[in-house]
């Protein structure tokens, strides 16, 4: 992490907002088929900054993690300053497969997420990135949750692939 705070909150619709250091963020940008390419951001929490009360008491140490996808053509692969990248859903109808992993209580899908490329070169990459997803079940089986962060920089890892199926 740099020398500024990355931070990740969390905006619960129905408790509040809590806030997270981020410990560790990567990328990496991989050709899966002929002009389809899958830009992967992995981030992990670790020291909780502010705490919802109620949502405290159920889980009293959480380190959230996220993990998303953007499926990009080769016109989208121009990670430079300005571009915004968008995937509405979690869930990829043509291959039948999720794309994203937010790790609180328990694993659910990024929706809307957007990711704001401030920064690039060809090992870093800073950005925003927001998103909704289910935390807690207020809200039955629809998100009730709002991500957002401060800007995170995150370091090209070649190794990265997305996890989740």
């Amino acid at each position: 992490m740099n020398s500024n705070q990355e931070i990740v909150s969390l905006i619960h619709d129905e408790f509040g907002k809590e806030e997270f250091l981020v410990s560790k963020a990567n990328y990496n940008l991989i050709e899966v088929e002929s002009d389809l390419w899958e830009f992967t951001i992995y981030f992990e929490t670790k020291d909780s900054l502010t705490r919802v009360p109620e949502l405290e008491k159920a889980i009293s140490s959480p380190n959230p993690h996220f993990e998303a996808t953007a499926l990009l053509d080769k016109s989208s692969l121009n990670l430079s300053e300005g571009k915004v990248i968008e995937q509405v859903e979690s869930w990829d109808e043509n291959r039948e497969e999720n794309l994203s992993n937010v790790y609180y209580f328990e694993h659910a899908n990024l929706e809307n997420l957007k990711i704001e490329i401030l920064k690039s070169d060809t090992e870093l990459i800073t950005a925003l990135i927001s998103g909704r997803t289910l935390i807690n079940g207020s809200n039955g089986n629809n998100p009730d949750a709002t991500i957002e962060t401060t800007p995170i920089t995150f370091k090209k890892d070649k190794d990265l692939e997305r996890s989740v199926m």
